[in-house]
């Protein structure tokens, strides 16, 4: 599923103006992930009541065929709707896959979450080289054709192979409509920590769609760098990435979340701020790639595994559905804030933009306190 979601990042430097300036293509982008975010949102309502297996299988059929839509329209209408599409289809994964990760794991959430997000990450390491490569041979639309077949691929198997959690068969749901599962999502005694919480989540998907959807196009047109060789440091980046998560979600479990994610958005601001300081030099830019796939990726197990902590079993899908829903949802005006920036200023701006961003999200986390059961 992350795959589909940095395809049009990896091949921004092949579009050639046929989608427009990087203002529109922010715009574009920005449409993507703002239905990938806030889908999320009845998709958690949906995995508390029905079945995870199936709605997983629904989010790969319907990435891969709107992907290979994206590939055989031609009008810049068409592209854009089965863009949409593709981004509605990825909002179907993380509340039920999330959920019957946190529902299958108690003392070692952080470790589980961290082997799920390394699953992401790596898809989107694998998208943003494989991409670039075949991009350069194929054309960018016949490269959605291809990852919109692995798609429906996906969907046969994991109709094969995935089986449905005993844990998520045998809870006592909560019913009611959005108000009253919101209430009843979480103890009372951990408001404050959930406000916090979700302030830090809103930041984090923010930085994650700003600077995914930038990275490769700012490493290849400002630093120079040849777009296979971009496209290879954004995949380093992403692969240092789900090593971090596994790390970090080990970390969080021995030492908990609060250090983890003061020291992951602490140095990803530094590193973000020195890129911009950097002269084109691939080894330099391979250095802050890597340690910014570590520093934004480690906190990400912490803060998955924090929700879990302090959200009630019965409404953990929903819980999950309501996170990535403002994560994504409310992030996803990060790209088209950055297609701003780079349009009026410069590139370089942009990611000071979003060093800015990461150090707020460092305050935030030195108010953050554990509440691992």
């Amino acid at each position: 599923m992350h795959a589909y979601l940095v395809l049009l990042p990896a091949l921004i430097p092949l579009l050639g103006g046929e989608l427009g300036n990087y203002e529109t293509i922010g715009l574009l982008a920005s449409a993507v992930f703002l239905l990938y975010g806030w889908g999320s949102l009845p998709v958690g309502f949906l995995a508390d009541r029905y079945s995870k297996k199936n709605l997983v299988i629904a989010s790969m059929a319907i990435c891969g065929l709107s992907a290979i839509m994206v590939g055989q329209s031609r009008s810049f209408l068409l592209t854009a709707l089965f863009l949409m599409a593709l981004g509605a289809g990825a909002s179907l994964y993380h509340a039920p896959g999330y959920a019957s990760m946190a529902l299958l794991s108690l003392e070692m959430r952080g470790r589980y979450m961290g082997i799920q997000g390394m699953g992401g990450d790596m898809g989107m390491a694998v998208a943003y080289v494989t991409s670039a490569i075949l991009g350069s041979f194929l054309g960018w639309r016949n490269t959605f054709v291809v990852w919109g077949l692995i798609g429906v691929g996906m969907a046969i198997l994991d109709h094969c192979l995935v089986v449905e959690s005993e844990s998520s068969k045998n809870i006592e749901h909560v019913h009611g409509g959005y108000l009253s599962r919101v209430k009843a999502m979480f103890p009372s005694e951990h408001t404050k920590l959930l406000v916090l919480v979700l302030a830090i989540i809103v930041l984090s998907g923010a930085l994650w769609n700003g600077v995914s959807a930038f990275i490769l196009a700012y490493i290849n047109q400002v630093k120079n760098i040849h777009l296979v060789i971009a496209g290879g440091l954004s995949t380093i980046s992403y692969t240092v990435g789900a090593v971090a998560q596994v790390i970090g979600g080990e970390l969080s479990d021995k030492h908990g979340r609060r250090i983890i994610l003061l020291l992951g958005f602490g140095v990803f601001a530094a590193s973000l701020f020195f890129l911009t300081q950097t002269p084109g030099s691939t080894l330099l830019i391979l250095l802050l790639v890597c340690l910014l796939g570590f520093t934004f990726y480690v906190t990400q197990s912490p803060l998955n595994a924090l929700l879990g902590d302090i959200s009630r079993k019965e409404n953990v899908g929903f819980a999950y559905g309501v996170n990535f829903g403002i994560k994504y949802g409310i992030g996803s005006f990060s790209p088209a804030i950055a297609g701003f920036i780079a349009t009026r200023y410069s590139m370089d701006h942009v990611f000071l933009f979003f060093a800015s961003v990461s150090a707020v999200a460092f305050v935030l986390a030195l108010l953050v306190r554990d509440v691992r059961k």
